[in-house]
């Protein structure tokens, strides 16, 4: 093992909880910054994760807090922006900190997880556009002496994720028919324990460096026929109404300024592009299709210290 220590930049979040039991299974040491580290208790039972209370957004903080580490992984994103984050300030302006924060420490290693369909130039939103340009700056700084791999995962799915979780929950309360914005746009969702597995791969793996990994599931499926899917994985009888583009951004126009922006006009915009892997891509091989056939048993429970500690000793 070349690399022995990794600090996990957003490692509180659905993605990086998965990637840092992953990444200890494998002997590596990791250490996750948090500001509510009392959040991740169900980490500690892994000896070899370190939990620190830290403010990352703080340029010098984080210089303090990448010390002794020999990688770098950035998970840090957002989906919408809000009054105290931009998407500017959290996938551009936040690369030129973790970058100074490498080399201040002599950090050569950095691995950086982006979007499917980021493209600084032409991302159909400002969400991808900004992942692309994110994703440009810290590629760009990586060819200075610098070991750089980003990935590019579509929608990632799994029992304690945001975007199963979030249309489960709406199917619950469906009385009758349900109105879906963008039913046509395509995905090919990826299963969370293959990516973080994907991912874990490349730490080591000189053949990574300045690569870019699309990560995809093996099945395509519309907007539509996933919210079908989930429906009738909870036998759910309510009717899926797809919504023509007018009242799609009719629909994000009113529901970005409430509560939980649970639909923005960024996020219309970004279901405009394809969020699936061209051919000659290995997809990541977990179905959408066969996950969901045990989903109501697979949401129906959390995951337990028990559980942590059997995966541990796999």
């Amino acid at each position: 093992m070349k690399h022995k220590n990794i600090i996990l930049l957003g490692g509180s979040g659905f993605v990086g909880k998965h990637l840092a039991i992953e990444l200890a299974q494998r002997g590596y040491q990791v250490t996750i910054p948090s500001r509510r580290p009392h959040r991740l208790n169900e980490l500690k039972v892994l000896s070899n994760i370190s939990i620190v209370q830290a403010n990352i957004m703080d340029k010098d903080e984080l210089k303090v807090l990448c010390k002794g580490h020999d990688v770098v992984f950035n998970l840090v994103g957002i989906l919408n922006e809000n009054k105290k984050n931009s998407f500017r300030k959290i996938h551009v302006d936040f690369i030129n900190s973790i970058v100074q924060a490498c080399k201040t420490n002599k950090i050569k290693r950095l691995l950086h997880m982006s979007a499917l369909g980021a493209d600084q130039a032409s991302g159909s939103s400002l969400y991808l556009r900004s992942k692309g340009e994110g994703e440009n700056l810290i590629h760009t700084f990586g060819q200075n002496k610098m070991e750089v791999t980003s990935f590019q995962p579509s929608v990632i799915f799994g029992s304690d994720d945001s975007f199963i979780n979030r249309f489960a929950g709406i199917l619950k309360l469906c009385r009758g028919a349900f109105p879906l914005a963008c039913p046509d746009s395509r995905l090919s969702p990826v299963f969370i324990g293959d990516a973080v597995s994907a991912m874990a791969d490349k730490v080591d793996d000189s053949a990574s460096y300045s690569r870019r990994y699309p990560l995809c599931g093996p099945e395509t499926w519309t907007l539509q026929q996933i919210v079908e899917l989930i429906s009738q994985s909870l036998n759910k009888k309510c009717k899926i109404i797809g919504l023509p583009n007018s009242l799609a951004k009719f629909q994000a126009m009113i529901l970005q300024n409430l509560p939980g922006k649970l639909f923005t006009m960024d996020n219309f915009r970004s279901l405009q592009t394809p969020n699936t892997c061209k051919n000659g891509v290995q997809p990541c091989s977990t179905s959408l299709s066969s996950y969901l056939d045990g989903l109501p048993d697979l949401y129906s429970r959390r995951p337990s210290y028990d559980e942590y500690r059997k995966q541990l000793k796999r």
